[in-house]
């Protein structure tokens, strides 16, 4: 992870000061903004370096799935178990578990997880006994977990119990500064990665590059970055490089939007983000006839969190097929 912006001096600060400790931590933040790359770096630097990472993806999982996953089963435990499995945190004995999207997890699940968490041990599916299991939780997810327990859509004791030290990443269109700095280090490893020199970037692409609201974050910045070193004629990326970039045209009230100076910081920025975000995802559901997948492939997002952006903007793919 890179950053020299206020917002990501404040993040890599709490995680310095984490790492070396067993406590919870619980990553907030969009998609793309890192959160493993934060998980993996909370693990090296603690003294469960030398042990196991073990990922698990909460939102990617089908929800009968996600406890044997979790926990492991016997053989022979449900229909189609034809084996032992060990679940994620027996493999990660040792080591951490980091367990992305946990605002994804079933409600049902969440008892039995806060029960591993503090008695320490797991049960298999299908076993009558505990085993006991060493290990540290990182978690992550890109929605609101305190707006969830106020809901009830998610366990006021868990969320506790996670968030022993909550971390923040912060978008990309609020690191001001970074997005040169991190276009220069991507091509530079893009470049290792090939053997070649890296590509350099001109004024204008750069401008470009800073004046884009980055809904996917540093990891669309990245894959935009990768096609153009690719697509790139010359020694030097330009404009005209990074057409796979979707133009955004300001629209009035975004250009003569008043800066209203009585909100704090984040309020301001957002509310004049808000115009930009929104004309960017009118230009890519245009660019794709409103297919949604093609879309969330185009801005590296996941499709159910581009449909939540979508919802935020009061925008329907129908509208664009």
């Amino acid at each position: 992870m890179w950053g020299a912006s206020p917002a990501m001096a404040e993040a890599f600060s709490l995680l310095e000061r984490v790492a070396p400790t067993d406590l919870g931590v619980l990553l907030l933040g969009e998609t793309g903004t890192g959160k493993e790359l934060a998980a993996r770096g909370l693990h090296g630097a603690s003294g469960r370096g030398e042990g196991p990472f073990v990922v698990v993806d909460c939102g990617a999982i089908q929800p009968n799935l996600i406890e044997s996953e979790l926990f492991g089963h016997e053989k022979a435990a449900f229909t189609g178990a034809d084996r032992l499995r060990v679940g994620a945190f027996e493999a990660a004995d040792g080591g951490t578990v980091f367990l992305d999207e946990i605002g994804e997890l079933p409600l049902s699940l969440q008892p039995k997880l806060l029960r591993v968490l503090e008695r320490r041990e797991v049960q298999r599916l299908g076993s009558s006994s505990p085993r006991t299991v060493d290990v540290r939780l990182v978690a992550a997810t890109h929605r609101d977990l305190a707006g969830m327990v106020r809901d009830g859509g998610f366990r006021e004791d868990l969320y506790f119990r996670l968030a022993e030290m909550e971390v923040r990443l912060p978008p990309l269109r609020d690191r001001a500064g970074d997005v040169a700095l991190l276009a220069e280090r991507i091509l530079a490893e893009l470049a290792e990665v090939q053997e070649d020199e890296p590509k350099g970037i001109s004024a204008e692409a750069l401008a470009r590059l800073e004046a884009h609201p980055w809904p996917g974050n540093v990891r669309q910045l990245r894959n935009v970055l990768r096609r153009a070193a690719v697509m790139a004629s010359g020694p030097t990326l330009g404009p005209e490089d990074l057409d796979a970039l979707p133009t955004v045209r300001a629209t009035p009230s975004a250009a003569h939007a008043d800066v209203d100076a009585s909100l704090p910081l984040k309020e301001a920025r957002d509310k004049w983000n808000a115009p930009l975000e929104r004309r960017y995802l009118e230009e890519v559901l245009q660019r794709h006839g409103g297919d949604l997948d093609a879309a969330a492939s185009h801005v590296e997002m996941h499709r159910k969190s581009l449909e939540r952006l979508l919802r935020r903007h009061d925008l329907k793919a129908s509208d664009y097929r």
